[in-house]
């Protein structure tokens, strides 16, 4: 038999082979010695209908044809919360006497959130502001972004106003403590320095505001753009180096279980050892009304008004899992890698879009802080006066909280705490050490805060990344 043949028939042997799963190999060099005639050997190899559609049926695994069927995994969301559960239930039964060492492992292993998130930034904001420039949307992405944030941080300042009228949280007991160490708040002066160092690799050094390392990372993917021939080969290194970092991200994203217990057994013990928390419970009353309004109410009005054609309770949804490691940790940097990650893999936001658009929100838009800071700040004036506050006062608060919240933006781990000891100092008449009444209160006010934050921000790149085009809209089932 001619060569051709002999290897025609051997390729056919491989495919029946695996189709059917039997060894032929026998019986096709059988017939290529003329032992066996071609039209018998077809009959004999051949699988018949039944037995080939039961085959197509079966379970395909990468064991083979019976191979053991894996379990999908577990959403990322419902990681969190078990972790979360947890954590709360050791934190009961722990000693009060280990709460500093607790305290001071909590700190550490909740680096392991924002472990890679500056080197992700910045290789990603280098590569996507060349890709958004290419496309003319970098601008309009900046202001959309930028925008959106600092108009709901000026909305939910309001609501956080009004809603310490309408509730009334009443008086705060005066407390005997005197002194208590606060996160000072960032100036003005001092935020552009940092964005605009004398030298711009000092950008790269600073984990705790990352809007610089995101400016000079624009400038430079901007740069990229001048003469593509020359710039081709590094941006092929940045685009590598992004992806690599995103690996990365991912990783520390699905491994954060374990440092949430640690976090959520150091806050719980904390707070359980705290004897005075029960005197704010109006105040923590009225900011839970006002958590509850704007997460299930105000966000999805507005997003479905941006956007009807979406589902804005899906969009919050696949939120849960950032929004978890938030109120965890109460830091805003914390839950981003998660943020990062959730908007690209169940939002499905482009990285050209999140990859800029979450390090502008992340600066401008600590919504869920002004909130607290407004109806805290209302709380600390009735608690020191009875003479209520006249329209002058709720102009000046309706003009300077808004304003603390933005500066809060380059102290991701300062809570409102640092915004009202910043508000009492500016208010004056008495009023300078005032934030001391809120200090045993400090880290519930900054879980929740930090909760609301970590919404609005994902909510506002998703809405500006929407508006551009730059979503891939996918089912729930495909959340991650």
């Amino acid at each position: 038999m001619a060569l051709p043949s002999i290897i025609g028939k051997a390729m056919r042997s491989k495919a029946l082979l695996t189709s059917d799963g039997r060894n032929m190999e026998g019986l096709f060099l059988a017939g290529s010695s003329g032992a066996v005639p071609s039209s018998r050997m077809r009959t004999m190899i051949t699988p018949s209908a039944p037995r080939l559609q039961a085959s197509r049926h079966r379970p395909q695994g990468v064991d083979g044809t019976f191979g053991v069927r894996y379990a999908p995994a577990m959403k990322i969301w419902l990681k969190y919360l078990i972790a979360t559960i947890v954590g709360v239930m050791a934190g009961l039964v722990i000693p009060a006497g280990s709460l500093g060492a607790l305290n001071a492992f909590a700190i550490v292993a909740m680096n392991i959130g924002r472990y890679a998130l500056l080197p992700l930034v910045f290789f990603s904001v280098c590569v996507a502001a060349y890709e958004l420039h290419e496309d003319k949307r970098l601008a309009k992405l900046w202001l959309r972004t930028g925008g959106y944030s600092v108009a709901l941080v000026i909305v939910l300042a309001l609501i956080g106003l009004a809603s310490a009228f309408v509730f009334s949280p009443g008086r705060i007991p005066l407390s005997a403590d005197s002194t208590s160490t606060v996160e000072t708040l960032p100036t003005v002066l001092g935020i552009f320095s940092a964005v605009i160092p004398a030298d711009s690799s000092a950008t790269l050094r600073s984990f705790d505001f990352l809007f610089p390392a995101a400016v000079f990372a624009t400038i430079l993917g901007l740069a990229f753009a001048f003469d593509k021939t020359v710039t081709r080969p590094v941006f092929s290194i940045f685009d590598s180096f992004s992806r690599i970092f995103w690996q990365i991200n991912s990783f520390f994203v699905e491994v954060l279980p374990l440092p949430l217990i640690v976090a959520a057994a150091a806050r719980t013990a904390s707070m359980a050892g705290n004897q005075r928390l029960s005197v704010f419970g109006p105040l923590f009353v009225a900011i839970g009304f006002e958590t509850a309004f704007i997460i299930l109410a105000l966000l999805p009005g507005i997003m479905f008004a941006m956007d009807r054609a979406r589902n804005p309770y899906k969009t919050l949804f696949a939120l849960a899992a950032p929004a978890i490691a938030a109120l965890v940790s109460g830091h805003s940097y914390i839950q981003a890698g998660a943020a990062a990650k959730h908007l690209k893999e169940s939002l499905g936001v482009r990285r050209r879009a999140g990859a800029v658009a979450l390090p502008i929100a992340l600066a401008f838009g600590r919504a869920g802080s002004a909130m607290v800071t407004a109806t805290a700040f209302v709380a600390i004036l009735n608690s020191y006066s009875n003479l209520g506050l006249g329209p002058s006062a709720v102009l000046w608060m309706m003009a300077t909280v808004p304003i603390a919240a933005l500066l809060l933006g380059a102290a991701p781990g300062a809570g409102p705490i640092a915004a009202l000891a910043a508000l009492c100092a500016t208010y004056g008449r008495g009023f300078e050490s005032g934030y001391i009444l809120l200090a045993p209160a400090a880290l519930p006010l900054a879980m929740v805060a930090a909760f609301v934050d970590a919404v609005c921000m994902s909510c506002v790149v998703a809405v500006a990344a929407s508006k551009e085009g730059f979503v891939q809209s996918k089912d729930l089932r495909h959340f991650i």
